[in-house]
């Protein structure tokens, strides 16, 4: 459930996210090659996408239909990735809720979310346009109390996490801030590359 407990407009939001997904080899020269599409298409590039990793951009609006919007889009790459350990893709979908969801309630609008996965590595970004994090939790709060846990949440289920400023070039100080995590993937058949058949 997202910040504002609403997963009814998911679908309407993400039809309005805008959506970039790549396929990325490094060849011989270490320079990218990219092609575009959406988190649903699979079969170009998928040979390309094994050798030199995946990865899907989207920006949200900065509202709490957000959050249902990046769980679904989310849970959409992970399973065109083949990432097919259950316990894996509920703890990088429940990564990314809190994240938002802490952009959303915190931080100020476009969202941006990233997802890249290279061989078993998968990482994951929120980039805002506010430049501070969210405010420590009280130290009056109730343990019981959900606010000011989403980051605990985040540091027990990632492999590593943190957070960076985004400068623009020309004003620095006046940027937003990307919070990103990794998360090393279940070995074996827990993720399976996608093939290179459609």
């Amino acid at each position: 459930m997202d910040a504002a407990g609403d997963t009814t407009g998911a679908a309407a939001d993400i039809g309005n996210a805008r959506d970039r997904t790549e396929d990325r080899t490094d060849g011989p020269t270490g320079e990218g090659t990219a092609g575009e599409g959406t988190a649903g298409e699979g079969t170009a590039g998928l040979a390309a996408a094994r050798a030199g990793g995946r990865t899907a951009d989207w920006e949200l609006p900065a509202q709490p239909g957000a959050v249902a919007a990046a769980r679904a889009l989310t849970t959409a790459a992970l399973h065109d990735w083949r990432v097919a350990d259950a316990d894996d893709a509920d703890d990088i979908v429940l990564i990314v809720d809190e994240l938002v969801t802490n952009a959303v309630l915190h931080g100020a609008g476009p969202i941006r979310l990233r997802l890249r996965l290279h061989g078993r590595s998968l990482t994951g970004e929120v980039t805002d346009a506010r430049p501070t994090g969210p405010p420590p939790a009280p130290a009056d709060v109730p343990v019981w109390n959900e606010a000011g846990r989403g980051l605990m949440l985040v540091a027990a289920l990632a492999t590593e996490y943190g957070s960076r400023p985004e400068d623009p070039p020309r004003a620095p100080g006046t940027g937003g801030k990307t919070v990103w995590f990794s998360r090393l993937l279940t070995p074996g058949d827990g993720h399976r590359p996608a093939s290179t058949r459609p």
